[in-house]
């Protein structure tokens, strides 16, 4: 499992992005650590590159650590500690220049996912997307592209599919968005998901940022196909999952 790792001038800062994550990620297998602050009990602004060894030596595992961190100081900290601990581990830590909150967040769910240390970075990388989409900025004009023909061709075997109505004010973003991707995850099925109301995707269902990036909001209809040993698992339970509202 890729553990995560956030560097911060600020301890109250990074407590917060911390506790966002963790209440987001699906398995406390994922650890986060934390390296912020220097002065007494961290209280001070400022980043300390021993604190960051520290960390790596405490979630080190060969999956891979991801660290993101907040501004151009805590970088300089970052690369200073990895100058420092063994070679053979820093082979399997990726910084990140993901945003903040948004990578962390995305990081952890991807993670939590099992999913291998690269995915986990080009998850939080691409985070700032879905913010942008969901915003109308003119710079997220055409971030999803027209399906690629292997988009296309996830599929090509006996398929369920059902199209539903979502329901959460939230739409498909932040929890919501989590537990439909973390429910796809849970069965042997290729889950894709479209939003019909928007003309968005198709998407591959277990990746928070796509499924994001679909800019599903309540009212929307999104049509989901599964195909897979537990196609009719999948189906079962996202109906269920939309019924009850994502349990808000």
């Amino acid at each position: 499992m890729v553990n995560l790792l956030l560097v911060s001038h600020s301890k109250k800062l990074v407590d917060g992005v911390a506790e966002m994550a963790r209440q987001m990620v699906s398995s406390d297998k994922v650890k986060i650590a934390t390296a912020a602050g220097v002065g007494e009990d961290n209280q001070d602004l400022g980043t300390n590159a021993m604190e960051i060894v520290e960390a790596i030596h405490e979630i080190y595992t060969e999956d891979g650590i991801l660290v993101l961190m907040d501004l151009g100081s805590a970088i300089l900290s970052t690369e200073m500690a990895l100058e420092i601990i063994p070679s053979e581990m820093k082979a399997n830590i990726k910084i990140c220049p993901a945003p903040f909150v948004e990578g962390a967040i995305s990081a952890g769910v991807q993670a939590g996912l099992g999913s291998d240390l690269d995915t986990v970075y080009r998850e939080a990388v691409n985070s700032l997307k879905a913010k942008i989409e969901q915003l109308g900025d003119d710079e997220g004009e055409g971030i999803i592209e027209e399906p690629s023909t292997e988009t296309e061709q996830k599929l090509g075997g006996e398929t369920r599919e059902v199209t539903l109505i979502v329901p959460s004010e939230q739409g498909l973003h932040a929890r919501p968005a989590v537990l439909f991707v973390q429910t796809t995850n849970d069965y042997d099925a290729t889950v894709m998901v479209r939003n019909l109301t928007e003309n968005k995707g198709p998407v591959e269902a277990n990746s928070l940022l796509s499924v994001m990036l679909l800019a599903a909001r309540k009212g929307h209809e999104v049509h989901i196909t599964a195909e897979g040993p537990q196609k009719d698992e999948v189906i079962t339970a996202l109906v269920s999952l939309f019924e009850r509202n994502f349990d808000e």
